[in-house]
Order: C-alpha cells, then structure tokens, then sequence
C-alpha cells in the first residue's frame, strides 16, 4: 500500500490552436514522379487553393472569462497575496510536466526559467530552442511578456491551475514523425544495473518406464551467466546418460562456454569461447572455438520495424485533416494541429509504393500530393548495414560437447542495404581444405514484386569447384485491407559444391523449385495454394508434392481448416504417394487454451489435442493432452506444469501401442524440477529459471518480516515471486536492450508507509541483474490542518520543510510544504524520531509563519496533527 495526498485540484486544459494562411511544405524525394513544379530534391513550398492573401483570421483561444481585479488586470489570484505553487505545463491538451510557479498579489504569474526551457525542448525545434534559452538566459523567473518576438504565448487557467501554451509558430516546432514505431527511451529509467551480478538455473530430469522397472540416472542441467561490468561468462552444461558405440556412461557435458562483451551503442557483440557463427546466403553453419565479433541493430533495438526511413517532412500551417494513401488503398486518416511533421517512416510493402497524400485544411482547401519509392526488405533498414566475422578451429562432431579437432576456419559475411539501390551482401568461410564465396542483391520491381539473386562458388581439396545458385520472385498485393502474396523460388546445387559443414561436397539433390501463392479473400476466409519439386541426384529419384489449403474463421473463437494435396515421392518413400485430404477444427477461446481436431487420409491420422498453457505467476497450472492414431499405431500423452514461488515442475505420462485399444501397452513417465540460484550486489534470491535478465526485491529492515512481491498486485494473487526466508523476490522474466516496468508490491504495510512508486523503469544490458530494496529510513508521513483562528485556515501557502537535529554525514535537502485551499497539508519521506522544522513564504520570499513537531521513533508510518497553528511546537 502506498499513500499520496491529494494537496490541490488539477484537471486537462482547455485549449484552441491558432492559425493562419494554410500551406505545404514538402522536402521531395530523390526520385520523384515528374513535376513541372520545381527542380526534383529541393524543398517545395505549395500553397493550398483558397489560401491567398488577405489569410483567414485566426480563431482566438477560448479561454474562461475572468474579472478584471482592482491591478488592472484578470483576477486571476483571488487571494491578494504571493502564492508558490507547482502546476502542469500543457500543450494542444496534453502535459508537459509540472513547473514552479508563483502566482503574484497583483495578479501575475512567473515561471521558473530554466524548467520552462527544458520542458519546451519537445516542442520547439532546434533553432526556436536556442533562441528560447538565450531570451531567458539571465532571467531566473519570468513572465508571458519577457517572451517578446520568440512565438510561444502564454496563459493561466485558474479553473484547472495549469499553464497552457496557447501557441506555437508552426515553423518554430519540432518536427513529429505521424508513424513512429514503438520508442526506446532511456531517459525514464529509474533503476541502474548491478555492478556484479550473477544467475545458475537447475533443472532435475527424470523418466521412467513401467514395463520392466526401468528408471536411469537422472540427468541434471544447469546454465548461467556471471556479469561484471559490461563483460558477461556464460555457459551451459549438463551431467546426464551418454550413448555410443564404445557404450552407455553417465558423465559431464559442455554445451558452450563463453565470454560476451556488447557495444551497445553501436550495435556491436564481440565474443570469446564456444562461437555459434551467423551465416548467410548459401553458407553453412559449423561450431567453432575462438573470437567473433557481430555488427546488428536489431540485437540491440527489438522493436525495429520494416519502414522507410528518409527526410520527408510535412509543414501545416492551419488544423488540417491528412490522408495517407498507399499503392491507392487507404493506410491511415489523422486531423493534425499546425506544425511540422515527419512521415519519412510511413510504413511501406515490399517492392514498389505509390504514396498519394490528401491534405484538406479547416477551410476546406484541398492539396495532393505525390511521390513513389521501394522499400528493400533484406532483413535491414535502408540505409543500415550488418556483419559479422568468427575465426578458430572447427569442431569435428555434431551434438555433444565440441572437440575443436578440425581446421582453423574463417566464417563471415558483410551486408548493406542502401536507400535508393538494392541491397547487397557478401561472404566468406575458408579453411585450408574448402573455401566458399557467396553473394547476395535484390531487385525491387514495380507493383509490389522484388526479384532476388543468390550465388556462391566453392573450392575443395577433395571435391573441386562447385556452384550453387538460387533465385526467387515475390510479389505482394495490398486490396484495401485484404492482401495477396505470391513466391517464386528456384535453387541449384552442383555436385561438387562444398562448405565448411560439407567439405566433400556430398549433394544428394541438384535443383528444386518452391512455389506458394496465398489470397485473402475476406477478413474470415484465406486460402494458400502451394507446390514443390525436387530433382535427385544418383540413385535418389525425384519428388513433388502440390495441395490447397483454405481456412475459414467462424468466429473469435472457432477456425476450420481443410484441403487436399498431391505428393509422390522416390520408392523408398512410396508410402506417402497419391491424393490426401485433411480437414481440421479448432477452438480458441483466448490466448492460453486451444483444442483441435484434425484427420488426414493420407495415413489415415485422427488426432485429438488440448493446452492450456502457465503463466509466470505464482501458483500458476498449466496442462493438456494430445491422441493420436493411424493405421499402425496410437500415441496418447498428457502433461501438466506448475509454477511455485522458488522453483517450477512439470510431469507428463505417455503410452504406446498398435492400436486405441491396447495404447497402453507402453508406459513412460517423466518428471522434471527447476530451479535458479540469482544474486545481484550483495542480494540473494531463489526463484524460476532465468533466460536473460532478472531483478532481486527484497524489505527494508523495518517493514520487518513483510514480504515484497514481484507483479502487479498481492491483492489479486498477480505476482511473479515473493520475498521470505530463501531470499528476496525473483523478477525472472526481463530481457536485454528493450526498456521495461517491474512492478512490486508491500504485503500489509504499515498505515502511511512510504514504499515508493510502486514500478521501475529499467533498460537492462545482456544477462545483467538488478537489486532493489523496497522501503527506507525515511518512511513516515504528517499530515494536518493550519490556521490562523477558528474558521481561518491559511489556504494556498507555500513553504519548506527542514530537519532540525541533523547528525553527522547528513546533508538533508528541505522537503517543499504547501497547503491546499482548506488550509491541509500532508509531508512525506520523514525520519522516525527526529524533529522538523515548517517555514511558510510571506510577501518577496520571506519567512512568514513556522512551527516545530517531532515524528515519534516507535511511529508504523502515519502522524496525524491535527489541527496547528503558526508558533506551536508539537
């Protein structure tokens, strides 16, 4: 439970944007459809018809109507005495912040300078800013008139105590992208990482079969990471049963050891150990030991988003109403105030894109316009780039721990996509015995389609030179909120074309063709036509299989699914060949449960399924089941998951048998515990297995054994873990490079206790941990009523609050007072067994009014005054 106070009323802004003669301003592409307007690339300033001069006036911003006071100006101080306040700053209805200010006797209101400039840095753009900052550079506070000629205006509402911006030159505005994707701001975090953290996750498995009391050794996994600084070890191993040729044994397994060092801010992992090389193209994966380094924005920015990005911006003078039309299909409608605004990141389909934009300001004047541009989709932003490089010996085994045995290898790959060319990219795997060189670009066609080349060519020692060669069409159909697509691809492989992972070239097939064309034909029905050939080589025959698929959407919760294919396949494989149908049902409720039904005639397969899945949430059940038959055998399992506060568990039991009536002639059950060891500076916890990130909350001292939760709410039972005797709560579940809110609760605290916010904001590196301590010495609240006499409270007065008996080492800073129009006041963040110290401000900044009161040290957090009076000592 956490206590706020409500100390004065404050409510959204009335506001009305003024405007004046409406025009376009477009920076055009590079590229543009033909214009008799002006020379392509250059701003073009257009102006909308109707618009000409004389403008049409501008609508004054209404606003309430106040008396005028005896200063000869609105009464907007009712009080006739210097009033410090604290009130929001807004703009076109929404807040900036909250900025001091000080509402004067002669009804007048200053703000403080140097808020004021950092919250109007949003607002302005660069150039309205600085001239901004250098107009109230010497000036502490200020008043709507010290604004002169910088174009932002002024107002106070006193009906909702904010100070409106009424208005901002739409030349002097920052510029808002209208399709911005979701934002990484850093600048909300509130909690940094631990210097020195570190993880290990557990997990006990253990199987059983019934039919001869067969039960092993249980296998025993366990992975982690050790993060100091910005370097972090990781590793994963296990000690389980091993199966060979040379025998069964029970020994430890090493799945990878490394060493990890990430550049975040220019998007940059290097890496030192057991290496997982990326590749690209026609390259192959082999594991290798030594030093790599990766270069990918997306790594490090999750919520990057397929758009184009380039300078395309959108002056509006007037309150206009703006269509965005892409390939002739309406995308998106917005009404948009004057200012600037970038739609350089207006979402695009790939291949070509004819973007129309409407604009129609509040006078009814209508201006189009116009430009066409293609967006590269090779997994990069335009304009971005990627690579990565991996060099040291390769491993000679698959599966199992790496040996290192084989040759020293180099495995890496370059990549660029530009901004108006195709994409292209590059790489390179060598050893001494095999080295291969691939390639990749991309044509971008008109009407949505793309064409793609992929080459590579190969030398071995034992196999030669070899070629392998692909290309691929893919063409996408926007319909007005339908859509289309259709994909092309055809590969070649010669025989001698070798790789890293293939040094002797062995390429059982030669060529195969892919090829899958999807309709949408409403929003409830969709259909996928699809069809493949593979052409073998030696003595492996050849092999195609073509079906349709359509799936129907009954409702929200309820799909059917049905179609027919045709596949042959070699000899060996005969059994597979002919005419197949399926037909399925399923149901989804909502996005934990599912069931479906589904048959095929092809192996004359029926197949029953359920799930529910678990939550990361304390006392979270998971379960389902899954039956199978066909012609020659029938499979039915079930399995449930739990999630307890320090570990989680799962059992599941399968049978076995010819047929639904004798499918238990089998019998196999597995149980599996988990479990994770975190700590973070000097915090300790056990909780769920962690993947990347993890956050330790633990109580302060003094809210005793209260326990801290993990989640959203203790009421509601909606937590991830709780704190106790095994150490604080384990927040198992954040993940690297995307900013995030954990959430935390008190059990039962004291009345008045003062636990903080209730949420951090954290941005959490790769595999780092976080310590938090829920509480503080400074817990305590005051809460009263000041007067003067009976029936004369002092209403509206600012002041501060400052510690009497400071020890040694403390340097308190004063806690702001003020009352609100009843004369009550409320103080928080207060040292039990300490005396304080309420000044209040007269006229100029002067001390008016103070009292004394001392919070008593047994206090469980709230002290109530009652009622004081200026001069008590309490």
């Amino acid at each position: 439970m956490r206590i706020g106070f409500a100390l004065s009323t404050v409510a959204l802004s009335a506001l009305c944007a003024s405007t004046a003669a409406a025009q376009v301003s477009i920076p055009l592409p590079q590229n543009p459809r033909p214009s008799p307007v002006q020379d392509p690339g250059a701003p073009t300033t257009i102006p909308l018809p109707g618009t000409q001069i004389p403008p049409i006036p501008a609508p004054t911003p209404v606003m309430p109507q106040l008396p005028i006071g005896a200063h000869g100006r609105p009464d907007i101080n009712p009080y006739d005495r210097d009033i410090e306040m604290t009130v929001p700053l807004t703009f076109q209805s929404s807040s900036l912040g909250d900025i001091p200010m000080l509402l004067t006797a002669d009804d007048r209101f200053l703000l403080e300078s140097a808020t004021f400039v950092r919250l109007m840095q949003p607002v302005l753009n660069e150039t309205a800013h600085a001239e901004l900052s250098s107009r109230l550079a010497s000036l502490p506070n200020f008043g709507p008139d010290d604004l002169g000629k910088t174009g932002v205006q002024l107002t106070y509402d006193p009906s909702t105590l904010a100070v409106v911006v009424v208005e901002v030159s739409a030349e002097q505005r920052a510029i808002k992208d209208i399709f911005a994707p979701p934002r990484e701001d850093a600048n909300d975090v509130t909690l940094q990482p631990a210097g020195f953290s570190a993880f290990l996750n557990l997990s006990a498995i253990q199987s059983y079969i019934w039919e001869g009391n067969q039960a092993g050794l249980p296998t025993i996994n366990f992975d982690g990471a050790v993060r100091l600084g910005k370097f972090v070890f990781e590793g994963d191993a296990q000690v389980g049963q091993q199966f060979g040729l040379g025998g069964d044994s029970y020994k430890f397994t090493r799945n990878y050891a490394r060493l990890v060092y990430d550049q975040p801010e220019a998007y940059r992992r290097w890496f030192l150990g057991d290496l997982d090389p990326e590749i690209r193209g026609q390259q192959s994966f082999v594991e290798m030991g030594g030093v790599g380094v990766l270069r990918q924005r997306r790594r490090f920015n999750s919520f990057r988003s397929a758009i184009l990005q380039s300078n395309r911006q959108l002056v509006l003078q007037r309150e206009s109403t703006v269509r965005f039309l892409r390939n002739g299909s309406l995308y998106r409608e917005v009404r948009l105030q004057p200012g600037r605004y970038d739609f350089s990141s207006l979402p695009l389909v790939a291949g070509s894109n004819d973007v129309d934009i409407q604009v129609t300001d509040n006078s009814g004047a209508v201006q189009n316009l116009s430009y066409q541009q293609y967006l590269d989709p090779i997994d990069l932003d335009p304009g971005d780039y990627e690579y990565g490089a991996f060099f040291g010996p390769t491993s000679s085994t698959f599966g199992g721990a790496p040996d290192y045995r084989g040759p020293v290898a180099f495995s890496g790959f370059f990549r660029k996509a530009f901004l108006n060319r195709p994409a292209i990219g590059v790489g390179l795997q060598a050893s001494k015995d095999v080295q291969t060189l691939t390639g990749q670009t991309q044509f971008v066609l008109p009407n949505g389609g793309r064409l793609l080349l992929d080459a590579g060519g190969s030398h071995s020692k034992t196999a030669g030179e070899g070629f392998a060669g692909g290309v691929s069409y893919e063409h996408f159909i926007d319909r007005e909120g339908l859509s289309d697509s259709f994909t092309l691809r055809a590969d070649y492989l010669s025989p001698k074309f070798a790789t890293l992972g293939n040094i002797d070239g062995v390429n059982t097939t030669s060529a195969t063709i892919t090829g899958q064309y999807s309709r949408q034909f409403t929003m409830r029905l969709t259909a996928t036509a699809s069809a493949s050939y593979l052409k073998g080589r030696g003595a492996l025959g050849d092999s195609y299989r073509a079906g349709v698929t359509g799936f129907y959407r009954v409702d929200r919760q309820w799909t059917i699914r049905a179609g027919v294919d045709y596949a042959k396949f070699p000899s060996a494989f005969s059994r597979g060949n002919g005419v197949s149908f399926n037909v399925g049902v399923v149901f989804q409720p909502d996005y934990r449960r599912r069931a479906e039904a589904r048959y095929e005639s092809r192996d004359n397969l029926g197949e029953l399924s359920y799930n529910q899945s678990g939550l990361n949430q304390l006392n979270s059940v998971g379960f389902g089941g899954v039956v199978t038959r066909d012609d020659n055998s029938a499979r039915a399992l079930g399995y449930a998951t739990y999630s307890a506060n320090r570990f989680d568990a799962s059992i599941s039991h399968a049978t076995f048998g010819p047929s639904l009536s004798n499918v238990a002639e089998l019998n196999a059950t597995t149980v599996r515990v988990g479990t994770s060891l975190a700590f973070a500076d000097g915090s300790f916890g056990i909780g769920r297995r962690i993947n990347d990130s993890f956050m330790l909350l633990s109580p302060h001292k003094n809210l005793g054994k209260r326990s801290v939760v993990a989640g959203q709410s203790l009421a509601e039972n909606n937590y991830i873990s709780k704190s106790g005797a095994l150490g604080a709560a384990v927040n198992n579940f954040l993940g690297s490079y995307a900013t995030q809110s954990v959430q935390y609760d008190v059990e039962d605290p004291p009345t008045g206790y003062d636990t903080g916010p209730g949420v951090f904001r954290v941005h959490p590196p790769y595999k780092s941990g976080y310590a938090a301590r829920i509480g503080t010495d400074a817990f305590a609240s005051v809460m009263g009523t000041l007067i003067l006499a009976p029936e004369k409270p002092v209403s509206l007065i600012g002041g501060r609050v400052t510690l009497l008996d400071v020890k040694d080492a403390e340097s308190p800073k004063p806690i702001p007072f003020f009352t609100n129009s009843v004369g009550r006041f409320a103080i928080t963040n207060l040292l039990p067994g300490r005396r304080y110290l309420v000044e209040t401000y007269g006229p100029n900044g002067t001390i008016d009014r103070s009292f004394e009161f001392t919070v008593p040290a047994d206090t469980d957090g709230l002290l109530n005054l009652g009622t004081v009076r200026p001069g008590t000592k309490n």
